[in-house]
């Protein structure tokens, strides 16, 4: 019994430094989106940087975040689980040869989306072409280690280690920004990981434990890693899809979505993760109900207020300098549409969780059954635009919803996997 009530206040602090470490971080994102729309409000400009960032973003939720956690979170906590220390000497070898590769893909896949869409100052967007490779290279690199520090159970440090990160960015975006314009929104986010990286990461580097870890490609799973960030690849296509016509309705979209995203992030992803962490070392079906059913209930009062206040809440953050009244309008109406999704999205991420803790040999051999059902939804959806047409409103829409409904289904058989196999 006191083994138990030990391991539960441990949860509980530990969700609590992530809780509160998120709360300041949604606020400095706040702060980053209301600069953002005080600045470029809904401008063509500002939203063919928005594409050409979706472009770059969705091969990075492939490596980062949940995706990166669902691979890397059980290896590494087993493994600290039976060493006081691990020799992370190969890990870096194996992040330093990655991410140059994910630097050259980035400008493979965002170059064309340039010529595609024709900016006024396409010399000025190759330029932010560059720095997003930099940014996306440097943060898997980061998230690499990030997830070590969690697997070590030092979640203190890695919630103080991803404030510095977004503080940081967001204490330079306003210079920058007014300075360089939306060179300046870029290279306010590379400052702030590569602050990250040589005041928390570097020195775990120095780690020189009693048994050597090797990291190879074969760790990471492409089915694991999709539907470990599903969250994130939906909202992303739903915004591609949004501004792939050149228009504003990705501005609207992305103004709309950050504050849907932030109660996802904030509160369903840290009791998603110390789910991850905990059920990989000792299975409980508890905790595992309890953060579903949390999230329903979140999920449920979130869908309330937004159709209430909508645009109240979008007038409140946003509407300022050149982000205007109509702005307002259209970021609402996006705002209310959306966030029927997210009951979908939030229990599905909970769902999704105990699957992510079963043995990897069992996950390698299983995972693309669940993953090739969601690819399969996406080209399919991707057709049916490209053959029907359409708005970029409506098929965004339509995008969000049929994604989170069909993850929302797999994430049923997710777990019904999970309990066949713990039982």
């Amino acid at each position: 019994m006191q083994i138990k009530s030990i391991f539960s206040s441990k949860s509980v602090i530990d969700f609590l430094y992530m809780f509160f470490s998120n709360i300041i971080k949604k606020v400095f994102g706040f702060v980053r989106e209301i600069i953002l729309a005080f600045l470029f409000g809904s401008s063509i400009a500002y939203a063919n940087y928005l594409l050409l960032k979706t472009v770059a973003e969705f091969f990075s939720q492939l490596t980062l975040g949940n995706a990166l956690q669902a691979n890397l979170m059980p290896k590494f906590t087993q493994l600290y689980a039976k060493y006081d220390s691990i020799d992370l000497s190969e890990v870096l070898t194996f992040s330093k040869s990655v991410i140059w590769k994910l630097f050259l893909v980035s400008q493979i896949v965002q170059l064309p989306i340039i010529w595609i869409i024709q900016p006024e100052q396409k010399v000025v967007f190759i330029i932010i072409s560059i720095l997003l490779g930099l940014v996306m290279s440097i943060n898997f690199f980061n998230s690499v280690f990030l997830t070590i520090l969690q697997a070590k159970g030092e979640f203190k440090k890695h919630s103080i280690a991803t404030t510095l990160n977004l503080f940081v960015s967001t204490f330079v975006l306003y210079p920058f920004a007014l300075f360089f314009d939306i060179i300046g929104v870029v290279t306010s986010r590379l400052i702030g990981v590569g602050t990250l990286l040589v005041k928390y990461i570097r020195p775990l580097l120095l780690d020189k434990g009693e048994e050597k870890v090797v990291l190879k490609f074969s760790d990471f799973n492409l089915s694991i890693m999709l539907l470990g960030n599903f969250v994130n690849i939906i909202i992303l296509l739903g915004r591609f899809v949004s501004g792939i016509e050149g228009g504003n309705d990705i501005a609207f979209f992305s103004y709309s979505v950050v504050l849907l995203n932030a109660l996802f992030t904030a509160v369903i992803l840290n009791v998603n993760t110390i789910v991850l962490k905990y059920i990989s070392v000792k299975k409980n079906s508890k905790i595992i109900l309890f953060s579903t059913i949390v999230s329903l209930l979140i999920s449920g009062v979130l869908v309330l207020v937004v159709q209430l206040f909508s645009v109240e809440i979008i007038g409140l953050f946003f509407e300022r300098g050149a982000f205007t009244a109509k702005d307002t309008l259209e970021t609402a109406s996006y705002l209310r549409s959306i966030s029927w999704s997210f009951i979908f999205i939030f229990v599905a991420s909970s769902l999704f969780q105990p699957y992510f803790a079963l043995p990897a040999a069992y996950l390698n051999q299983k995972a693309k059954s669940l993953a090739q059902p969601f690819i399969l939804a996406i080209l399919l959806f991707l057709i049916y635009f490209y053959v029907n047409g359409g708005s970029a409103k409506l098929n965004s829409l339509i995008m969000i919803h049929g994604l989170s409904l069909v993850t929302f289904i797999l994430s049923i058989f997710a777990f019904r996997n999970y309990y066949r196999y713990e039982n």
